[in-house]
C-alpha cells in the first residue's frame, strides 16, 4: 500500500513537485496554555509493517508542534515528542507517551505491528495565529518494498556545494550526517553558507542526536527553504522530484561493503543529498549524489550503482528530505 496526503494552504509559494490535495481544517484548541491549534487526518486501513511519516512546515520556521495517532474507537494513542528548539520548552507539551499497541514509534515516524483501522493523525501546532504558509504531508507504505528502476532519460541538477561532516570537532562528526547534507542543500540553493549554525539547529534536546528528521525541515524553513519529508515509493516519484528541480536527502542505511564507493563501510542510518541519476551505462546505471561522510570536501561527491543504493534507500522506508527554496509571498 501506499498513501500520500498533502496539505497547503500556499501552493505557489511552496510549488511543491508532488500533488496537493487541498486546505487543512485547523481548529483552536481550547484552554490551552500555549496559542495552539490543530487539525486531524483520518487514516486509510494500513496493513501491517508500514511506516507512517509525519511532516510540517510553515514559512520562516517559527513554530513548534506535536504528532499523534489516535484509534478512535478505543481512545489509545500514540504520541511522539514536540518538535522544539530547547529543553526548557518540553515543560510546555504534553510528555512522549504511548499505549496504542498497534504501532511502534520512532522517533519521527510509526511503523504498525498490525494492521491499522479507525485510526486518525493529529497535529497541533503552536502559533499566535491560524497557521499559514504551511505544508502538511503524511506518507505512507510498506517499510520494506522492491522498487525497481522506471525512469526514461538521465537527470542531473547542478552538482551541490560539498561539505564534509568530518571536518567538524571528533565529538560532532559521526553524528552530523544530517545538518551536513541540508547545509548542502541551502549553499546550494542560496548561495550563502550556513553549516555551523545549521548543525546547532538540528540539535534536538529530547532525543540528544541530530538526525531528527522534522528539525531539518524546520531549519530549512528559516532559511528561505520550502520542503518536506517523505516515504517515497518508487523510482519514478524521485525522477519526478528531480525533474522539476528539488534535490532529495536520502536517508539510507546498509550492510557492510554492500554499497560499493562509500565512504562509510556500513551504516545502520546515514544520510547523503541526491541530485542526479545517471543511464549512460545500460547495464550499470548509477545515482549522483553527495556523501557528508567524505573524508574532505573533495571526497563527498560520489557516484554509486542505482541498484545497490536502492536496496539501501527506497527498498527500506524510503525517506527524504523533499528541498527547493520558498517562493516569494505576494
Amino acid at each position: 500500500m501506499y498513501y500520500a496526503y498533502r496539505l497547503t494552504d500556499s501552493p505557489t509559494q511552496h510549488a511543491y513537485p508532488l500533488a496537493i490535495d487541498g486546505q487543512a481544517q485547523w481548529q483552536p484548541v481550547p484552554d490551552a496554555k500555549l496559542s495552539l491549534w490543530r487539525t486531524a487526518i483520518t487514516l486509510p486501513a494500513v496493513p501491517e509493517k508500514h511506516i507512517v511519516v509525519p511532516s510540517f512546515s510553515m514559512q520562516g520556521g517559527n513554530y513548534q508542534y506535536q504528532v499523534a495517532l489516535t484509534d478512535t474507537n478505543t481512545d489509545l494513542s500514540s504520541r511522539l515528542n514536540p518538535l522544539l528548539t530547547s529543553t526548557e520548552q518540553l515543560a510546555q507539551w504534553p510528555e512522549k507517551y504511548s499505549d496504542l499497541s498497534t504501532v511502534s514509534d520512532e522517533i519521527d515516524c510509526w511503523h504498525s505491528k498490525v494492521e491499522l483501522t479507525n485510526t486518525e493523525f493529529e497535529i497541533t501546532v503552536e502559533s499566535e495565529y491560524q497557521p499559514q504558509h504551511y505544508l502538511l504531508v503524511l506518507s505512507i507504505r510498506a517499510l520494506e518494498l522492491e522498487c525497481p528502476f522506471s525512469a526514461m532519460k538521465s537527470i542531473s541538477l547542478d552538482q551541490p556545494a560539498a561539505f564534509s561532516q568530518m571536518t567538524a570537532e571528533a565529538k560532532l562528526r559521526s553524528r552530523i550526517c544530517s545538518p551536513t547534507s541540508l547545509a548542502m542543500v541551502h549553499t546550494t540553493l542560496t548561495g550563502q553558507t550556513a553549516f555551523s549554525e545549521i548543525v546547532e539547529q538540528c540539535y534536538d534536546p529530547a532525543s540528544k542526536a541530530y538526525g531528527k528528521w522534522p528539525l531539518a525541515i524546520k531549519a530549512a524553513n528559516t532559511r528561505n527553504l520550502a520542503g518536506a519529508v517523505e516515504s517515497l515509493p518508487s523510482w519514478a516519484s524521485v525522477s519526478d522530484i528531480l525533474n522539476k528541480g528539488w534535490i532529495v536527502v536520502c536517508s539510507i542505511r546498509f550492510d557492510k561493503n554492500s554499497l560499493t564507493g562509500a565512504p562509510l563501510k556500513q551504516s545502520g542510518g546515514h544520510l547523503v543529498v541526491l541530485y542526479g541519476i545517471d543511464l549512460t551505462d545500460s547495464e550499470e546505471p548509477s545515482v549522483l549524489v553527495m556523501d557528508p561522510a567524505g573524508k574532505t570536501q573533495s571526497e563527498v561527491p560520489r557516484r554509486y550503482k542505482l541498484a545497490e543504493f536502492s536496496k539501501a534507500w527506497l527498498d527500506y522506508r524510503g525517506g527524504g528530505y523533499i528541498l527547493n527554496l520558498q517562493q516569494p509571498v505576494y
